[in-house]
């Protein structure tokens, strides 16, 4: 329309008498470009406001039950000569736990695998690959916020049945619960019920592994329960995986939400077995929503998965050591990595939420999910230097460790002047705390590589010191 009105008026009046015409035609095309400039932004912007004023409405959270699990706890003599070092009896033991106890103490159930028995009036001693524990390591476990501990694994026979059966005799006596025996055959295959919240989550365990062992003849005396790798039995009998798939669902009728602990894979080993990834969804599939596994003494992936049912469900594949002697004399940089592999820890999380949506109705899903790095402190090295007068074997937090070194470091790097060099003693100490935090850093970076990087998480902020 524009171009012709211009044309017509300038047949009509000629080019001499059309400057105001073409100059109000020329400010409406300019202000028509403009707009279809803003067009997508005015559109989007509307979109967005429209977006914005969605609100979506499901689900909601109810309530929710928290856990955090953990490793192996091995009392190796050196383990033993670190809780002596550190005080009397259960407060020695507990000290060996106190720069990771308010993880556990922070959620409503703390686990570990106890990794050997405790079983002092039938002990046969401990020795390399045999164990035996005092009492006060339940208390310490205890009084640290565990609250639940699995007792089948390979060494919970290593002083016998008897010493199997006083074992659980003193979990039952001290209060912790266990999974992964039970009374009779029958009853070690039924799940420990823990309740909070008016939320019930289930725990059934087991071990593939018993190191020659073997469960009593009779049904009706204590047992383990034993899911032994085809043709790895040693001729101990054990239940199959038929079996073991009608455990679960038959568990998950108890509980709204069901946790299975199984003790298996290789040792050492970064990777789970391929027929134990099988499993493991198996049994997700049967009905449990979270797997826990130990027995590698070392960290394996972290898996996500989604049965057929529209769950989401978490493998934790090996959640490696959590108080052991092993790979004591590992020094960063020095050695390969794989040989501190035994060193890294982790502390996984996970909650189980009830959710309400709407229509649809209530249900209990797993939740909040993560994982802390952890490195096993061991001053083996400095004691044999002479720079250690006593044992130190502890598990903590590296990102709880890094900041405070990174914090000194720049501080001594601030005080490093022409007019005021670091002191010999400073220079050592910033030595020595670089070779720490490159420690710290070296091995998250392993564990980030082993587990992903998917759920790693800030530990929890220590309150205050008044």
């Amino acid at each position: 329309m524009i171009g012709r009105q211009f044309w017509t008026s300038f047949a009509l009046h000629g080019a001499s008498k059309l400057g105001p015409l073409f100059r109000r035609h020329w400010r409406i095309a300019s202000l028509f470009s403009v707009l279809l400039a803003l067009a997508p932004i005015l559109f989007v912007g509307f979109h967005s406001s429209r977006l914005a004023a969605v609100v979506v409405p499901y689900p909601h959270e109810l309530a929710q039950v928290s856990f955090a699990v953990s490793g192996d706890v091995i009392p190796h003599e050196p383990v033993r000569a670190a809780a002596a070092a550190a005080g009397d009896g259960a407060l020695g033991w507990g000290a060996l736990f106190a720069d990771v106890a308010d993880v556990f103490k922070g959620v409503d159930f703390g686990f570990v695998n106890l990794e050997t028995p405790v079983a002092p009036a039938h002990s046969h001693g401990s020795k390399p690959f045999l164990f035996d524990a005092p009492v006060v390591l339940i208390d310490a476990l205890k009084a640290n916020g565990i609250k639940i501990v699995s007792s089948a694994n390979n060494h919970m026979m290593d002083q016998g049945w008897p010493g199997f059966a006083e074992t659980r005799e003193h979990l039952r006596t001290e209060g912790l619960l266990f999974v992964g025996t039970g009374d009779t055959k029958d009853q070690s295959w039924q799940p420990v019920v823990v309740e909070a919240n008016g939320i019930k989550v289930g725990w059934l365990g087991m071990t593939r592994w018993l190191n020659g062992g073997r469960n009593p003849d009779k049904d009706d005396q204590p047992h383990v329960n034993f899911f032994p790798y085809p043709g790895e039995s040693g001729g101990a009998p054990g239940e199959d995986e038929a079996g073991v798939l009608e455990a679960i669902k038959q568990a998950r009728l108890k509980c709204d939400l069901l946790v299975v602990s199984i003790h298996w894979g290789i040792e050492y080993a970064p990777a789970p077995r391929p027929e134990d990834v099988e499993t493991a969804h198996k049994m997700l599939e049967a009905g449990a929503s979270v797997v826990v596994g130990h027995h590698p003494h070392v960290l394996q992936p972290v898996e996500t998965y989604r049965t057929q049912d529209g769950r989401d469900t978490v493998i934790f594949y090996s959640l490696g050591n959590f108080l052991s002697n092993q790979s004591r004399t590992y020094v960063d940089g020095l050695m390969p990595d794989k040989d501190g592999d035994p060193r890294d820890e982790m502390i996984g999380l996970f909650s189980a939420v009830r959710k309400d949506y709407g229509p649809a109705g209530v249900r209990v899903e797993v939740g909040h999910v993560g994982v802390l790095p952890v490195w096993g402190e061991n001053n083996r090295n400095e004691l044999a230097s002479g720079h250690a007068k006593v044992t130190v074997i502890r598990p903590v937090l590296i990102d709880r460790e890094m900041p405070p070194l990174q914090a000194r470091l720049d501080e001594l790097t601030k005080m490093n002047t022409p007019a005021t060099p670091l002191t010999a003693a400073q220079k050592q100490e910033f030595i020595e705390l670089t070779k720490r935090l490159k420690l710290f850093d070296d091995r998250r970076k392993q564990i980030v590589a082993r587990v992903g990087d998917e759920y790693i998480t800030d530990p929890p902020k220590l309150a205050a010191k008044p």
